[in-house]
């Protein structure tokens, strides 16, 4: 039975409890939960956590994937002093997420370039996939306790920097234990970067254990976070590469904006919908 799951972040204009409502109340078993303000913001502990787990059980809602917190954490940072602060805060991250019950959390590999300084520094792509690679070494044995899979994520930025898409970014998962290290498709980044978001899901193949199912228009995309149909991706082929390449991971809609103004509400129903007419 595929896992049907909706992100918090398309209700990031609230807290997380009415966040979770909304997701609740659209007919979602499952929701990806965004590690960031307004939602939560640092790792839940003890009672706190508790309290967290059962409220979501007592709105018939399993935690799918922990998207870890973004802007500045991430795996690649350049400065060795901005990467070790963040593998502290993904190391509680993913100790959240394995006590939350989710078995994958989110991570962006490389920073945009609006956080670095001399982002155009010609130096930095080899210090990118060095400093991801040192990430992921200390990461590993955090998630292997923790019982959860890093899922890295494809990105939309149109730079010079490496590892933004999953056919760059299955080299380096490749060497690391299948059960700690993964990847997400989200497919809006794909065609932002005007890669067809099929051709990623079969480089991925066996290693995809994550999805961001958003929307963009075929032309001039921006990351848009539509519904699902509501542009010009071709879900049909989508959805058959995923069942190509066996993916068993949970179905995660990403929307966050209305194409037609609609509420944070109307966009999660919608969502619902368009899951309900493929089968899912």
């Amino acid at each position: 039975m595929p896992v049907l799951s909706y992100s918090s972040v398309g209700f990031l204009d609230r807290d997380v409890e009415a966040a979770l409502d909304g997701i609740a109340a659209a007919g979602f078993t499952h929701s990806e939960i965004v590690g960031q303000s307004p939602h939560v913001n640092e790792p839940l502990v003890g009672e706190a956590l508790r309290g967290f787990r059962e409220r979501m059980a007592g709105r018939g809602l399993n935690p799918s994937t922990v998207h870890a917190p973004l802007t500045y954490n991430v795996l690649g940072a350049p400065d060795e002093t901005w990467r070790l602060e963040k593998v502290e805060v993904l190391s509680g991250y993913l100790r959240f997420t394995g006590e939350l019950g989710a078995n994958g959390m989110v991570i962006h590999p490389i920073p945009n370039p609006k956080f670095v300084p001399n982002p155009e520094d010609l130096s930095l792509p080899a210090k990118m996939v060095t400093a991801t690679r040192r990430s992921l070494d200390a990461l590993v044995p955090v998630a292997e306790k923790a019982g959860v899979c890093m899922l890295l994520e494809n990105l939309p930025y149109d730079c010079h920097y490496p590892l933004l898409t999953l056919r760059e970014l299955r080299e380096v998962v490749d060497d690391y234990p299948p059960e700690q290290v993964g990847l997400v498709i989200d497919t809006g980044h794909a065609w932002t970067l005007k890669i067809d978001p099929v051709s990623e899901i079969r480089a991925a193949g066996e290693r995809l254990r994550g999805t961001h199912l958003q929307d963009v228009p075929g032309e001039d995309p921006n990351d848009n976070h539509w519904v699902p149909t509501h542009g010009d991706l071709d879900w049909d082929a989508i959805r058959a590469a995923l069942v190509e390449v066996g993916y068993q991971g949970a179905w995660t809609f990403e929307v966050a904006i209305g194409r037609h103004g609609e509420s944070q509400e109307e966009l999660a129903r919608l969502s619902r919908e368009v899951a309900r007419d493929w089968g899912l």
